[in-house]
C-alpha cells in the first residue's frame, strides 16, 4: 500500500493512498521527493524521467483523505499510526491463543443439538468418550452454579441464557454439553460423535416476516405518538423494508483459557467484557468473584461479538478447569461460531406515508420488529430509539417498536446495533418517496430535514457536494444509462443523524517510574482494534508533555480495573480518554510544588525529585455514569456503482464520505474507523448472506466457501473521506466524538445506488422508474438480476 502525509500551513492534512493492483512485484522508489510503491515493469529508465506507464490495470482502490488538525496541539490531533501496527503487520503481536501451550493443559469443543425445537430428552456421550485422547464430557448438569453466561441485572440484559441446554431445545446447534480433550483436534472430532436424544420436535420459525404474525412471538417494547400531522396530502404510500443476519467476521475466533492457580481461576480471553466473564463464572462455578481474575492484551477483531458471545466458552473453559484442576483452552472453530452463535438483528418494517406533491411528509405511521433470536434477552432496540426519525421532522411520525422471537440462537451486538436498522428504515422511506413521486431524492431529504438538524446537515451536504462534484457525475450518469444497454450506473446520496450516549464505569491507573521517568497506563479498556490503547497514550502524552516513546499502555486485568463496563458503543475511547486525563490533572497537581522548587525541571529530574519527597507517583482515575453526555453525530455519503444488468456483478466506483467526529484526538485511527465501518456496512448490504435450512433451522453457509465478506475488488475503486470542520464535541472528551460506528450506518447509499442502476435497465424494459421494486436482504448478484426484470425479447437484434 502506498500512503503519504502532505501539511500545508493550516494543519489540514491529506492522506492519499492506493492499493496497488494485484499479482505484481513492486519496489519502493523515489519518485519527486515521495517515497512510493511501484510495480517492477514500470520501474526503468521512462520512470527516472518522470514518466510512468498507466497499464490497463486499474489500482485496487486510491483516494484521499483530508482532515484537519492544530500542530499546536500535538500529540493530541497528530495524525500518527496505531502504537501497536508494527507488531500486528509483522505477525509479533500476542493474542490470546498465542499464549504458549501449558503443561498438561486440555481442550474443549461443544457438542451441538440437531434439533431445531423439543425437547431434550438425554444426551449419549459414551461413542466419543471411547475415542482416545478424550477426558470428560460435561453438560448442565455438572455445573456447580447458575447455569447461565449473560449477566442477569446488568446494564441491557433481562434474561439468563443457558450454557447448556437443560431440557428445552431452543433453536438448531444449541450447545448441549462439551467434550474435553487432550487436543483440539481429538475434542473437535469426539464432539461430532455425542449424540441427544429428542421429542416433540417441531418445525422452527425463521424469518422475522413470519413470526411477526404470530401474537405469541411479538411485544410492544415501546411506541411514539405524533404530535402534528399536515392536511396536504397529495399521495398515500406503502411499503416495507426487511433486513437479515451479518456473521460478526472475526479474524479471531471466540478464543479463552482458564488456568487453576493457588487463588482460584486465571482467565485469559478474547473479550469486550471481562467483569462479565468474571461475574458469570463466579456465578456458575458458585465462587467468590475474587478468586476470578480475566487478562486480556487485545482482541483480534470484535465488532460487539465479544461482548456477552464470549462469556459462554470462557466459563464453559473455566467449568473444565475447575472440575479436572488442570489448565483448560476453548477455541471455537468458524462453523461453530456461525451455527450456534447470535448474530446482527434482523428487523422488519411497515409503513404508510402520506406526502405532498413536493414529497413533504405529512404523516408517517410506521411498525418496527425486531428479531431477538429465540429469547429478548440484549434490548438492544433501545439503542436506536432516540434516532427514529434519523435527521428528519419527527413532529410527524408515529412509530411502534416491538420485539420479535425467532426460532434462532440469541442474536446480540453488532457494530451500530439498533441504530443501523432505523437509520436504513427512514432513509428507505425516503428513497421510496422519491421513486414513486419522481423527484429528486436529495431535494426530497432536504424537504423533510428537522429544524434540529438543518444546519449541519446541509452544511456537510454542500460541502461533499462540491467535493464529489456530484452536479457534474448527476448529469453524466445520466448520459451513461441513456447510452448503454447491459451496464448501468447509479449516484445516491444518504443522510445520517447517529446518537451517542453509552453511560459506564470506566477506570484508568497511571504509573510513574522515578529512576527513567517512563509511564506506565493500564485501563478498564479492550484495545480490539479502534486505536483506544494510542489514544490514551496521545492524551497522556499531551497533559504531561512527554514524549510518547515515554509512554506503555498495559494489558487490562479484573483486579487492577475492577468492575469496569464492556468495551462498545464506540464510546470507551472516549471515556478512557477522560479516564487518563484524570491521572494525568492529579499526578500534575502532586508535582506542582517540585516544579516550582526546582525552577524549570526537566520530566527525568521533576518525577526523581517528587519521588525523593515522598510524593505518590500513581494516580487512578474514574469515569461514572453521571459523566456521560448525549451528543449527534452526522454524515453525508455520495456513492457510484457500475452494475452489469446480465451477470448482476457491481462495482463501487467511487464513495466520498464526510463525518462529524469533532475535534479528532487522533485523526488516522478515526480515518481507518470511519473506513472499516462502512466496509463493514457494504458486505451487510451486498454481498454478507446467511442461508438457513428451512426446515430444520439448520446454518448451511457456515464457512468462507459459502458465507463471503467484501474483498480487495468489493471496496470502493475511489474512497475519499473528509472530516466534518470546526466541529467539537463537548470539552469533557476533548472535544472528539465517537467514530467506531456512525459510518456503518451510512453504506445504506450503497443499495440505493444500485437500485437506480437496476431502475435504469428496467425502464428499457418498458417499465417505469416510478415503480417500486421490493429487494429483501443483501443485494447480491442474484438479487439484481431477478429486480432489473430482463426479457428474452431483450437480447434480440434488431
Amino acid at each position: 500500500m502506498q500512503e503519504f502525509l502532505k501539511e500545508d500551513m493550516s494543519g489540514k492534512i491529506i492522506v492519499n493512498v492506493l492499493l496497488p493492483p494485484l499479482t505484481r512485484d513492486y519496489k519502493l522508489v523515489t519518485f519527486k521527493g515521495l517515497l512510493r510503491l511501484c510495480p517492477l515493469d514500470i520501474v526503468g529508465p521512462r520512470y527516472k524521467s518522470g514518466e510512468v506507464t498507466v497499464h490497463d490495470t486499474r489500482p485496487v482502490s486510491s483516494g484521499c483523505q483530508v482532515i484537519r488538525t492544530d500542530p499546536t496541539l500535538w500529540p493530541l490531533t497528530k495524525p500518527i499510526p496505531k502504537l501497536e501496527a508494527l507488531l500486528q503487520c509483522s505477525g509479533e503481536a500476542v493474542y490470546t491463543d498465542d499464549m504458549p501451550p501449558i503443561k498438561n493443559e486440555v481442550f474443549i469443543s461443544f457438542a451441538l443439538s440437531t434439533a431445531p425445537l423439543g425437547h431434550l430428552d438425554f444426551i449419549d456421550p459414551s461413542r466419543a468418550l471411547k475415542e482416545p485422547g478424550v477426558t470428560a464430557f460435561y453438560s448442565a448438569k455438572d455445573i456447580p452454579g447458575l447455569n447461565s453466561f449473560t449477566p442477569l441485572g446488568k446494564k441491557l440484559y433481562v434474561a439468563n441464557e443457558e450454557i447448556f441446554c437443560s431440557g428445552e431445545v431452543k433453536y438448531y446447534n444449541q450447545a448441549i454439553g462439551m467434550i474435553v480433550a487432550e487436543t483440539q483436534q481429538i475434542a473437535d472430532r469426539a464432539a461430532k460423535l455425542v449424540i441427544g436424544h429428542y421429542s416433540k420436535i417441531r418445525k422452527p420459525i425463521l424469518d422475522v416476516k413470519f413470526a411477526k404474525n404470530d401474537p405469541k412471538r411479538v411485544s410492544l417494547y415501546t411506541s411514539i405518538e405524533a404530535t402534528d400531522r399536515g392536511l396536504d396530502v397529495y399521495k398515500v404510500i406503502h411499503g416495507s423494508m426487511t433486513i437479515y443476519q451479518q456473521y460478526h467476521f472475526c479474524m479471531e475466533t471466540l478464543t479463552s483459557i482458564s488456568i487453576p492457580v493457588e487463588d482460584g481461576l486465571e482467565v485469559h480471553a478474547a473479550t469486550q467484557y471481562t467483569e462479565a466473564i468474571q461475574v458469570m463464572t463466579s456465578r456458575a462455578l458458585n465462587i467468590d468473584q475474587a478468586k476470578v481474575d480475566v487478562h486480556v492484551r487485545r482482541v483480534g477483531g470484535a465488532y460487539g461479538y465479544k461482548i456477552s458471545r464470549a462469556i459462554q466458552g470462557a466459563v464453559a473453559a473455566s467449568l473444565a478447569a475447575y472440575l479436572l484442576n488442570r489448565p483448560c483452552r476453548y477455541i471455537q472453530p468458524l462453523t461453530t461460531n456461525t451455527r450456534a452463535v447470535g448474530k446482527r438483528l434482523p428487523c422488519t418494517t411497515e409503513y404508510e406515508v402520506g406526502v405532498n406533491a413536493e414529497g413533504v411528509i405529512q404523516y408517517i405511521n410506521c411498525d418496527l420488529y425486531t428479531d431477538n433470536g429465540y429469547i429478548v434477552n440484549e434490548t438492544l432496540i433501545m439503542i436506536g430509539i432516540p434516532i427514529y426519525n434519523n435527521c428528519y421532522k419527527k413532529t410527524k411520525w408515529n412509530y411502534k417498536f416491538y420485539n420479535t422471537i425467532t426460532d434462532t440462537a440469541s442474536n446480540s451486538w453488532f457494530r451500530s446495533p439498533g441504530t443501523l436498522e432505523i437509520i436504513a428504515n427512514a432513509e428507505f422511506i425516503l428513497e421510496k418517496i422519491a421513486y414513486e413521486m419522481s423527484l429528486d431524492p436529495v431535494q426530497v431529504r432536504l424537504a423533510n430535514l428537522d429544524n434540529d438538524n438543518r444546519d449541519a446537515i446541509v452544511e456537510m451536504w454542500e460541502n461533499i457536494r462540491a467535493k464529489s462534484q456530484y452536479d457534474e457525475r448527476r448529469a453524466h450518469v445520466q448520459k451513461f444509462n441513456a447510452q448503454n444497454r447491459w451496464l448501468k450506473r447509479g449516484l445516491r446520496v444518504s443522510f445520517m443523524r447517529w446518537s451517542s450516549e453509552n453511560p459506564q464505569f470506566i477506570s484508568a491507573n497511571l504509573s510513574i517510574f522515578y529512576e527513567d521517568g517512563s509511564v506506565a497506563i493500564t485501563h478498564g479498556g479492550v484495545e480490539i482494534g479502534q486505536g483506544i490503547d494510542t489514544k490514551a497514550a496521545q492524551i497522556c502524552a499531551y497533559f504531561l508533555k512527554i514524549p510518547l516513546s515515554k509512554i506503555q499502555v498495559k494489558q487490562q486485568i479484573t483486579f487492577i480495573s475492577p468492575n469496569v463496563g464492556e468495551t462498545g458503543g464506540s464510546v470507551t475511547s472516549l471515556n478512557i480518554g477522560l479516564a487518563v486525563q484524570k491521572c494525568c490533572e492529579e499526578i500534575l497537581r502532586r508535582l506542582e510544588p517540585v516544579r516550582k522548587t526546582l525552577g524549570n525541571p526537566t520530566w527525568e529530574e521533576l518525577v526523581e525529585a517528587a519521588f525523593l519527597n515522598n510524593i505518590d507517583l500513581q494516580a487512578r482515575g474514574t469515569v461514572n455514569p453521571a459523566e456521560s453526555f448525549p451528543y449527534d453525530i452526522y454524515g453525508v455519503i455520495v456513492t457510484e456503482v457500475e452494475t452489469d444488468i446480465i451477470t448482476g456483478q457491481t462495482e463501487i466506483k467511487r464513495v466520498d464520505l464526510i463525518e462529524d467526529v469533532g475535534q479528532s484526538v487522533s485523526p488516522i485511527i478515526d480515518v481507518g474507523q470511519i473506513e472499516g465501518a462502512f466496509i463493514m456496512g457494504l458486505g451487510y448490504w451486498t454481498c454478507e448472506k446467511m442461508e438457513y435450512e428451512p426446515k430444520t433451522g439448520e446454518v448451511l453457509s457456515d464457512r468462507t466457501w459459502n458465507y463471503w465478506v467484501p474483498q480487495a475488488r468489493d471496496i470502493p475503486q475511489d474512497f475519499r473521506v473528509y472530516f466534518r470542520e470546526k466541529s467539537r464535541n463537548y470539552e469533557i472528551y476533548l472535544g472528539a466524538k465517537a467514530t467506531g460506528e456512525p459510518a456503518t450506518s451510512l453504506a445504506v447509499a450503497v443499495p440505493f445506488a444500485m437500485r437506480e442502476a437496476i431502475a435504469s435497465a428496467r425502464q428499457d424494459s418498458g417499465i417505469p422508474t416510478t415503480q417500486w421494486f421490493q429487494i429483501d436482504g443483501p443485494y447480491t448478484t442474484e438479487q439484481i438480476c431477478l429486480a432489473a426484470a430482463t426479457k428474452f425479447e431483450d437480447f434480440k437484434y434488431y
